[in-house]
């Protein structure tokens, strides 16, 4: 009995466990090795009306899809690790600040940057603001350009002269409208919870 409990513990675990997808390029592969995402993309989607396709073209970029993604830390003389260059953590690579300002706008104080459902959570909230700069839902570029610069950032067009980050919101654009074009062969569609069944 006992090695039967620590076999279903192990499996329950193993099960809460996402991998970094294989093929990022195809979204069908990504949510095929991760399927509770799914419901991760679709609650951001009623509660924020975040477009899965971009939520998961931002995450790419920020994080390709790693938990514990954060910035290079900065060399001392060339080869001694020092500190990070920002905060920025997690898989949506939020930074302290905007994350804690996310946690006391929506009260999801427990609220993890390595958590999936977190993060796309926090990309929804975030996305959810660019109204305030009259950015629509479908400027992905631009959505991708405030995100990285921050509301502030954009308004000030502080990425007027930086060629390398209009070319990162192209690439962005690019894969979420790739992703967009995936998902019909692959609905995005709740799972049942175990208590549906009954």
């Amino acid at each position: 009995m006992k090695k039967v409990l620590i076999l279903l513990t192990l499996l329950i675990l193993s099960g809460c466990a996402n991998s970094i997808p294989s093929n990022q390029d195809d979204i069908c592969d990504i949510l095929e090795e991760n399927p509770k995402w799914v419901d991760s993309l679709m609650s951001a989607k009623k509660k924020w009306n975040a477009d899965p396709s971009t939520v998961m073209a931002i995450i790419r970029q920020e994080s390709s899809f790693d938990s514990k993604a954060a910035p290079d830390r900065e060399k001392i003389l060339g080869f001694i690790p020092w500190k990070r260059p920002t905060t920025a953590k997690g898989y949506s690579q939020a930074i302290e600040g905007t994350w804690e300002q996310y946690q006391k706008e929506t009260g999801q104080n427990r609220a993890n940057r390595s958590n999936f459902d977190n993060s796309v959570d926090f990309i929804g909230w975030y996305l959810s603001k660019a109204s305030s700069v009259r950015i629509r839902s479908y400027e992905v570029d631009k959505l991708y350009l405030a995100y990285h610069e921050g509301y502030g950032g954009y308004k000030r067009r502080s990425y007027k002269d930086k060629d390398w980050l209009l070319d990162v919101a192209k690439k962005v654009k690019y894969n979420a409208v790739r992703y967009e074009r995936q998902i019909k062969n692959c609905p995005l569609k709740e799972r049942k919870s175990f208590w549906d069944i009954f």
